[in-house]
């Protein structure tokens, strides 16, 4: 290697060699109650500097296996059995999650931030806020996009297809998708089907950004479907399972000739991947013999497999990951250094090859790498090429692991980056933005031009005002509830991952959330109030036109904590729609206005009401003032013409100080339903 690459090897992510011995995984069938064996017996390893590429037919357990050694697998009533290892030795979940990540099959990506945004924001939650210094986490962002080829892209956003948003490819969100993971310098990458649903070019494309991963001496694992030939080149080790079972596991270079000696010859000019899951989908009896052949030949396969990590990890310039200078447990060479083994050699040109490609292509400006610049979370100093299973967590006298004393990033910060990423998405989705403003300005004047001018005749002016009023109260609890269960739609499987990966919690979310949304909820109904309170005529009076604005705003904030509610309850956005449409028109039903009297086993939904208070408050705020003529020329003064149905015996203070504490209520009831949902597992 050249005097550079040296020195960048000098640099390289360590990885984590992981081994798994034994392994069966059991759940419990919730129809029968019986126990179901998804993966059974399973022995293997992966190493640093190599990629790891685990096939199967559907069922048969790669997805399974990628989850156990993950530690991502929470299914109830599941057993997990056998021995897994870190670096030699036993893994500990919470401690495997600091030098780890997890990229699953799905994107979910916010469609109107930049790629750029993407990872900034993730660097910003995932990484430590003391010790790093915000130019660091830039540099790392850029870094990142330079190391996934996705500078050229950085500042386009994500886009969204089903809402007419271009953006970028399916390939690029599928590596965004890995950035966003890559920002915290894991060891250790697991992949779900990175290259599931795209088309040949981008899935290579993928894939390359996986192997350039690997050659800086991170371990990657993931599972794979359908691979063509140019795919199967960036293999470096190879698992095949099939009903739970290990058909193949070793090196892919030695994966035809396995299948030869079993009696399974693959073709000439045919992808072998393709043979292999023809066999096995198409023969049943192929699987039970190369379930045997490999049984037997297992540990030299691993042993093989073990021998050429020494070697690429040799050449990659990687430390030992035992703790006494050695290798695997399946490696046949035993401790002592790393160095090449003679079956090694023939690959060991390529290595250097494609590692000094990967150092070339990821150096900065300032001559940096993402390893240099990536900082111990703990400790806030540089991390190099050496380290062990500790490499993210202390390590106390007797050599134990302990968990990093309090969260990385504190909750104010995590506020702050998350109100960020909600005024953009606001500011740049200007069809959901626009819609809304539309909206209350049409109902606005539509409202305005139906009750045109007011006049003071008994009989037609008090009318129209308590008529008015209540069109508005429809207006404003249906229009807010309705978007609320849309966008949560759109938000709610963002929010569970985020949760999920702990990047904050829910009630984080909640500040961020409300912190943009109430200022744009009271400025669509200042926009409301503004067109349709002076287009009808409601008394000239500033005191009071601020005291319909402070009703308005607190039942749009109670309508819209109604559609929360109802769309966190409920699967799917129709089920929402259909709960809240009942919720808001029985509430309505009984606001004072539709009855003379109220039915006595209804009067608890009308004394439970917004509606019943917010109405008898804005009614009296108007009806105080004005006076009206009745038809032989008298005054009437406009209190003595309100119905009794909408009198609650309340002060208007006492109406609104109501109000103001159902606000407060809804905003509880709303957390914690935020709560109970992601505690149940309905997001």
């Amino acid at each position: 290697m050249t005097a550079k690459s040296t020195g960048s090897s000098a640099r390289r992510k360590q990885g984590a060699l992981i081994e798994w011995h034994d392994v069966s995984y059991t759940v419990t069938d919730q129809v029968t109650k019986q126990k179901k064996t998804i993966i059974s017996n399973m022995y293997g390893l992966a190493q640093p500097g190599r990629l790891l590429a685990i096939m199967g037919p559907s069922g048969a357990g790669k997805s399974t296996l990628l989850d156990v050694l993950a530690c991502n697998n929470s299914s109830q009533g599941a057993a997990l059995s056998g021995r897994i290892t870190v670096d030699g030795a036993p893994r500990a979940a919470r401690q495997f999650a600091f030098i780890s990540c997890y990229v699953q099959q799905k994107d979910v990506l916010l469609s109107s931030a930049t790629v750029r945004e993407v990872i900034h924001t993730a660097a910003l939650l995932k990484l430590p806020y003391r010790g790093m210094a915000a130019a660091a986490k830039r540099e790392l962002v850029e870094a990142t996009l330079k190391e996934l080829d996705l500078a050229g892209c950085a500042d386009t956003l994500i886009g969204d297809e089903t809402i007419g948003l271009k953006g970028i490819s399916g390939g690029q969100k599928r590596r965004v998708s890995v950035g966003i993971e890559l920002v915290k310098d894991p060891r250790v990458l697991f992949l779900d089907e990175p290259s599931s649903g795209l088309d040949s070019e981008m899935a290579l494309g993928v894939m390359s950004s996986l192997v350039r991963l690997a050659r800086k001496g991170r371990t990657v694992v993931c599972t794979i479907h359908q691979p063509n030939s140019d795919i199967t080149d960036c293999f470096d080790d190879y698992l095949l399972l099939a009903g739970g079972r290990t058909l193949y596991g070793g090196l892919w270079s030695g994966a035809v000739d396995f299948f030869a000696r079993a009696g399974y010859s693959c073709p000439s000019f045919k992808n072998p991947t393709d043979y292999f899951m023809s066999v096995i989908t198409r023969d049943e009896a192929a699987v039970d013999t190369l379930a045997t052949a490999y049984a037997k030949l297992r540990l030299g396969l691993l042993a093989e497999a073990a021998d050429e990590g020494r070697a690429t990890a040799s050449q990659l310039g990687l430390s030992a990951t035992a703790a006494d200078g050695g290798w695997s447990t399946y490696s046949t060479a035993g401790g002592g250094a790393l160095s090449a083994t003679p079956q090694s050699s023939s690959r060991l040109a390529e290595f250097a090859a494609t590692a000094e490609a990967a150092d070339d292509g990821e150096e900065m400006k300032g001559g940096g790498t993402a390893a240099a610049v990536a900082l111990d979370v703990e400790s806030g100093s540089g991390r190099g090429s050496g380290g062990g299973y500790a490499d993210r967590a202390d390590v106390d006298a007797s050599g134990a692991l302990e968990e990093p004393a309090g969260p990385l990033v504190p909750v104010w910060f995590q506020v702050g980056v998350l109100t960020a990423r909600v005024w953009r998405t606001w500011i740049r989705s200007p069809v959901m933005l626009a819609s809304e403003l539309v909206q209350y300005l049409f109902f606005a004047l539509f409202v305005g031009l139906m009750y045109f001018r007011f006049n003071d005749k008994l009989g037609e002016g008090d009318f129209n005002r308590i008529a008015c009023i209540w069109f508005s109260f429809a207006v404003l609890c249906f229009t807010p509830s309705y978007t609320a269960v849309t966008s949560w739609a759109a938000e709610r499987l963002l929010l569970k991952r985020e949760l999920d990966q702990r990047l904050y919690g829910i009630n984080t979310y909640y500040l961020a959330r409300y912190a943009v949304l109430l200022p744009f909820e009271m400025a669509q109904c200042a926009l409301f109030l503004c067109v349709m309170y002076f287009f009808v005529g409601f008394y000239p009076s500033a005191a009071n036109f601020f005291i319909f604005f402070a009703v308005l705003s607190m039942f749009q904030i109670i309508s819209e904590g109604l559609g929360v509610c109802c769309a966190v309850v409920t699967k799917t956005p129709t089920s929402a729609v259909i709960m809240l449409t009942f919720v808001l028109l029985v509430l309505l039903s009984f606001s004072g206005f539709l009855t003379v009297k109220t039915p006595v086993y209804f009067v608890w939904v009308q004394k439970m009401s917004f509606f019943t208070y917010s109405f008898s408050a804005l009614l009296d705020t108007e009806f105080a003032k004005i006076s009206f003529v009745g038809a032989e020329g008298q005054t009437v003064p406009g209190m003595e013409v309100l119905p009794a149905s909408v009198d609650t015996g309340l002060t208007t203070a006492q109406n609104i100080g109501v109000v103001a504490a159902q606000v407060g209520g809804m905003e509880l009831i709303k957390l914690a339903a935020l709560h109970l949902a992601y505690r149940l597992k309905w997001l």
